[in-house]
């Protein structure tokens, strides 16, 4: 899904997203999870201020950012915090 991605430059001059918008609706970006980098893009793993979680891939050039993967903030198995092993009832 396309998006519309607000950034701040982080350091070494690399673009942090600090919001995005989906249609109508904007997330603020309360905090990057994690960050990865593929062969033609950056991915970002962030906290909406919603509680949500999301994926965000930015292209390495000019380019669109895509809405990857987005995980309901009451969904099984996607605390941040992990203190060991957890069996599922």
């Amino acid at each position: 899904m396309k998006i519309k991605v607000e950034c701040d430059s982080g350091l070494k001059g690399s673009e942090i997203p600090i919001r995005f918008v989906m249609g109508n609706r904007t997330v603020e970006v309360e905090e990057v999870v994690d960050r990865w980098y593929g062969e033609n893009a950056s991915y970002f793993r962030v906290l909406g201020h919603d509680e949500h979680l999301y994926i965000l891939k930015a292209p390495v050039g000019d380019g669109d950012w895509d809405l990857v993967s987005f995980t309901h903030k009451d969904s099984r198995g996607t605390e941040l915090e992990f203190g060991g092993r957890k069996e599922i009832q």
